[in-house]
């Protein structure tokens, strides 16, 4: 058994980067979502930031 203290794998971690949190596009504000009817809205500001289906074709069968 080692007693080596294990560095961090990621080079950004590693350089001490902070970490950087997605952003409401609308508001600024720390992404919060909250979801109404399918689609996510911004629980600061309620603007709608991420569409029911955003395209998505749903496979069946």
């Amino acid at each position: 058994m080692s007693d080596e203290v294990q560095k961090p794998a990621r080079k950004d971690i590693e350089e001490g980067a902070p970490h950087v949190m997605p952003r409401c596009p609308a508001c600024g504000q720390p992404e919060q979502l909250v979801w109404v009817h399918g689609h996510g809205q911004c629980a600061h500001c309620h603007m709608n930031v991420m569409p029911c289906c955003d395209g998505a074709v749903c496979e069946t069968g």
